[in-house]
């Protein structure tokens, strides 16, 4: 169990996401790890001297990616090196969460502190683990990892590859979804901070039978989604504006057939409709004229 408080600062600038940052940090004795990709703007009533409560350490993406690179079976394996390049993408995300939760879990420090640039940007980095996740499945699904991982050394490289992406991934989407505080730096903090929960998958849906024999998977959602959802596997892919997040689908809904979604403004939520797939029921509990929507 993690007991270091983890808080994630997005929004505003550099300047804000300092002085936030600050506040956060300024109980007296408070030692802190700073994860942050503008060391410039740290605000002076830290101190960050060698001898200071605070640490601050600079987001290295590259160096990250070099160093997950060097430790696969494949280090010149061409999906590998696609998902590495730039230190925008899901993997260069992840193996930052990754960072951030091996710190935590060390106990060494109060509190670890992650600044993330922007609004949007930040939220994109919040979901990443999911993308990968949904990445890693829709190439490689888990039964055939892990019927590969029986063969042990001799297993194939890239499936090797696969296993410890979805492990990574998993690992990350768990850290994020536990008790981890976002604080927004910036404007319209309400809406921001429901994206970034829904992102880093620390909603709970509400899910209820509708009254015709299906059921109805409720998210909040502040703002209309881009597309209808969609399912992967037994993840739900939700898109909106500038990002995408992958969730997972709650376990009595693994059994359904998604029938459509709607959006309500009013009460800005996400409506989901299910209907049982009748190859998965008891025909006893399966609404009429389902059959048609079997996979």
């Amino acid at each position: 169990m993690i007991r270091t408080r983890v808080v994630i600062v997005l929004g505003g600038g550099p300047e804000d996401r300092a002085r936030t940052t600050a506040d956060i940090l300024e109980r007296p004795g408070c030692t802190a790890l700073v994860l942050t990709g503008h060391p410039d703007a740290m605000d002076p009533r830290l101190d960050v001297s060698a001898d200071g409560p605070v640490e601050l350490r600079v987001d290295d993406s590259r160096a990250r990616l070099e160093a997950y690179r060097s430790g696969a079976a494949n280090p010149d394996d061409d999906v590998l090196a696609a998902l590495a390049v730039g230190g925008d993408t899901p993997l260069a995300a992840v193996l930052g969460w990754e960072y951030a939760r091996r710190a935590a879990m060390s106990d060494f420090w109060d509190v670890v502190v992650v600044e993330l640039d922007g609004e949007l940007t930040a939220i994109r980095r919040l979901a990443a683990a999911g993308e990968l996740a949904a990445f890693v499945e829709s190439r490689w699904p888990a039964n055939v990892r892990f019927a590969s991982m029986a063969a042990g050394g001799r297993a194939d490289a890239r499936l090797r590859e696969a296993h410890r992406l979805a492990r990574l991934a998993g690992d990350v989407a768990d850290f994020l979804a536990g008790p981890v505080e976002i604080v927004v730096a910036g404007s319209r903090t309400g809406d921001t901070a429901a994206m970034a929960a829904l992102a880093r998958g620390a909603v709970a849906p509400v899910v209820a039978p509708d009254g015709e024999g299906g059921y109805l998977c409720e998210y909040p959602a502040p703002t209309r989604p881009a597309a209808p959802v969609s399912i992967e596997g037994d993840r739900l892919r939700l898109e909106f504006d500038g990002f995408r997040t992958v969730v997972p689908l709650p376990a009595l809904l693994s059994r359904c057939v998604l029938t459509g979604s709607a959006y309500d403004p009013d009460a800005a939520r996400l409506v989901i409709n299910f209907l049982p797939d009748p190859d998965l029921w008891p025909p006893n509990l399966v609404p009429s004229g389902s059959a048609d929507c079997a996979g």
